[in-house]
C-alpha cells in the first residue's frame, strides 16, 4: 500500500538524516513514488510527520485499549500488568522508530495528538477498573488519567536511553509495581 511505504520511507529518512535534513523527495525516492503522488495524500512534509507520529501513537493507544478490554473483571494486579504489557510492547516493538518519531514532535504539535490519544487510552482505563473485582474508585476520571500519564515518561525515558528488550520487559514489571500501588492506594476498598 502507497501510504504505509511512504509511512516507513519517511521513518527511515528520519532515521538516517534526523529531521532537519529530511526532505520529501528523499521520502519519495526512498517509497518509489513520485513526489507527485506524495503531495496527492499529504501537502507539505509537516503534514506527512504529523500522519506518521498519529499512526504511531495511535497503534499504541489501540494495542492498550485492547489489552484494557480484555482485562475487564480481573483483579487490579492483572489489569495493570495487562496495560503496561501492551503499552510497552507497542511502544517498543520498534523502539527506533519511537526515538525517531519523538524528534518531530515540536514541529508537528505532537502534544496536541498526545493528548487526544490519552484521553481515548484513559477512558478504556476508566472502563476497564470500573470493573476490578477487588476495588474501586470513587474519582474513577482522574484515577484513569493519573494512571495513562504515569506511563508514558517512563517509557519515553528507557527508549531514549536506548535499552534493549531486557530493559523494556523490566520496565513492565516496574511499572505494573507502580501502578498497582497507585491504585491500591487510592481504591475506595
Amino acid at each position: 500500500m502507497t501510504i504505509d511505504a511512504i509511512f516507513e520511507a519517511t521513518i527511515q529518512v528520519l532515521l538516517a538524516n534526523g529531521l532537519e535534513a529530511i526532505t520529501t523527495v528523499q521520502i519519495a525516492d526512498r517509497a518509489g513514488v513520485s513526489v507527485g503522488s506524495l503531495y496527492q495524500y499529504f501537502p507539505n512534509k509537516r503534514a506527512l510527520l504529523a500522519a506518521v507520529v498519529q499512526r504511531h501513537v495511535g497503534e499504541v493507544v489501540d494495542a492498550t485499549i485492547q489489552a484494557c478490554r480484555a482485562a475487564h473483571g480481573t483483579d487490579i494486579r492483572e489489569m495493570c500488568a495487562a496495560m503496561m504489557s501492551a503499552f510497552v510492547d507497542a511502544k517498543t516493538r520498534r523502539p527506533e522508530v519511537s526515538r525517531a518519531l519523538y524528534l518531530p514532535s515540536a514541529a508537528v504539535n505532537a502534544d496536541a495528538i498526545v493528548r487526544e490519544e490519552s484521553i481515548r487510552c484513559a477512558q478504556a482505563v476508566q472502563q476497564m477498573l470500573v470493573t476490578a473485582c477487588d476495588a474501586s474508585f470513587t474519582q474513577a476520571p482522574l484515577v484513569s488519567r493519573i494512571l495513562v500519564g504515569s506511563i508514558v515518561a517512563p517509557t519515553r525515558a528507557a527508549i531514549e536511553a536506548g535499552g534493549d528488550r531486557g530493559d523494556f520487559e523490566r520496565l513492565k514489571l516496574h511499572l505494573t509495581a507502580l501502578t498497582v500501588g497507585y491504585l491500591r492506594e487510592v481504591s475506595a476498598k
